[in-house]
């Protein structure tokens, strides 16, 4: 992987040794050096989690599998309390009191049977056109 998360060397980018898009060296040139030139060991390293996998072992374990129906319980507990406040909630506590997440509930595009996965990026751009918001 490119040391400025530009590029990962694998696939049609496996032969590279030098990122296509900053020119930065592929491999730690030190530790290369030392090698005489036989070990090509890389700036970083990107491991790969399986979320699937992850997900499914969550179920197989009574308490894990009770945690994971936490939003289910949650999100009652707001429409109840969104029922005796006239359709308002005391604090917005949790991701779970987001008007697109409520809607989506009421529109039943979430089911009880479905599993949630919230996903937080840092610094990540999205779309190769666009502007920085950072």
């Amino acid at each position: 992987m490119c040391v400025n998360s530009c590029a990962a060397y694998i696939g049609p980018l496996s032969d590279m040794d030098t990122c296509p898009e900053c020119s930065k060296l592929c491999y730690n040139q030190v530790k290369f050096n030392k090698s005489g030139g036989k070990i090509k060991h890389p700036h970083a390293v990107f491991h790969m989690i399986p979320i699937a996998l992850q997900i499914q072992s969550l179920w197989q374990h009574s308490e894990s599998a009770e945690k994971m129906c936490y939003w289910h319980h949650h999100t009652q507990q707001i429409f109840c309390k969104l029922q005796k406040n006239d359709g308002l909630v005391d604090a917005y506590d949790n991701v779970f009191c987001s008007h697109a997440y409520l809607n989506a509930m009421t529109q039943n595009k979430i089911q009880p049977d479905d599993t949630l996965l919230m996903i937080s990026i840092d610094g990540a751009q999205l779309y190769e056109s666009k502007e920085s918001d950072c």
